[in-house]
């Protein structure tokens, strides 16, 4: 999921249907935003930090974080993965 999960409230409803897509220990890999607070063009994202618990929450994996690079629109964003 590559810059999409932010336009969502309500991210372990999605998590979870997104989790039913994956095979046992199928992995999600996420491209976000680091950052919890938005703007009209971005409006739900979520740190890395935030990422984790969400994941758990919604019956993934302990999330590891793969990389973060600077972005000029909203100070940075990361890669992480999380398996079902």
């Amino acid at each position: 999921m590559a810059n999409s999960l932010h336009f969502f409230k309500d991210k372990e409803t999605i998590l979870r249907h997104v989790s039913g897509f994956l095979k046992p220990n199928g992995a999600l890999i996420i491209v976000e935003y680091n950052v919890d607070r938005g703007n009209l063009w971005v409006p739900y994202p979520l740190t890395f930090e935030s990422f984790q618990s969400l994941a758990l929450k919604a019956g993934f994996t302990e999330p590891r974080l793969l990389a973060k690079a600077p972005s000029r629109f909203l100070k940075e964003f990361y890669s992480a993965v999380a398996c079902k």
